[in-house]
């Protein structure tokens, strides 16, 4: 059983370093070579197959990185398998759906999610934080600002592509003469607020994670007493 274990967790070890490889390697790194030549080429730039792989860098990498670390933390089953069945159904829907028609419902439907999700998270928030320990608590409050972090940057990806500077609709873009610095200003702001988002996320389950670690002494105690 433990050598079963131990070889699952070592498996998992070397698929999430492939992932975070992809991710990282291919999705960030040689981004900084496709990005500069598509600015000259456009899509010839990334055409071929290490061009599609790169398109897949994240969306693929993502998975990749989940699946080996559920099998690292010895998931269950079926927590990996619905990790491989998303992997195939977002991949797959990703390759295989195009759309050059704009529809703002869906987007305002969307958006609707996106509030109504963040308020029902706030909500989860402030009903379990008295149940959690000092450290507990910290993390969770990490973990709640980076969740602000993130639906204020849903809000102004709607400024970038909708309402003020028209990015889906350039027609408007023209009519209204927006000017490219305020684009770029919305995008900077965009990149700020998900990295502050990101940051605080890991810096909340990092301590969340700290405040679970028991000290042997409690452990022995709660021990004792039970066998009182």
């Amino acid at each position: 059983m433990n050598s079963n274990t131990s070889t699952s967790q070592k498996i998992g070890w070397v698929v999430f370093t492939i992932g975070g490889l992809y991710m990282f390697g291919l999705g960030w790194l040689y981004s900084w070579w496709v990005v500069p030549a598509a600015n000259q080429f456009g899509g010839a730039a990334y055409s071929g197959l290490v061009g599609f792989l790169w398109q897949l860098s994240v969306p693929l990498g993502a998975f990749i990185v989940a699946i080996g670390a559920a099998l690292t933390a010895r998931a269950e089953r079926r927590v990996i398998w619905l990790l491989i069945l998303l992997l195939v159904l977002i991949t797959g829907w990703k390759m295989a759906y195009t759309s050059s028609q704009l529809v703002p419902a869906f987007f305002g439907v969307g958006g609707g999610l996106i509030t109504l999700f963040f308020l029902g998270s706030t909500w989860q928030w402030a009903r379990n934080r008295s149940t959690l320990t000092r450290a507990g608590k910290t993390g969770s409050d990490l973990r709640m600002v980076g969740y602000i972090f993130f639906v204020v940057a849903a809000w102004y990806l709607c400024g970038i592509f909708g309402i003020a500077n028209f990015v889906l609709i350039p027609e408007l873009a023209d009519k209204f003469s927006v000017p490219v610095g305020s684009t770029i200003n919305l995008a900077s702001v965009e990149m700020v607020l998900l990295v502050l988002g990101w940051g605080f996320t890991f810096l909340g389950q990092r301590i969340a994670r700290q405040a679970q670690v028991v000290d042997p002494e409690v452990v022995k105690v709660h021990q004792i007493a039970a066998a009182d």
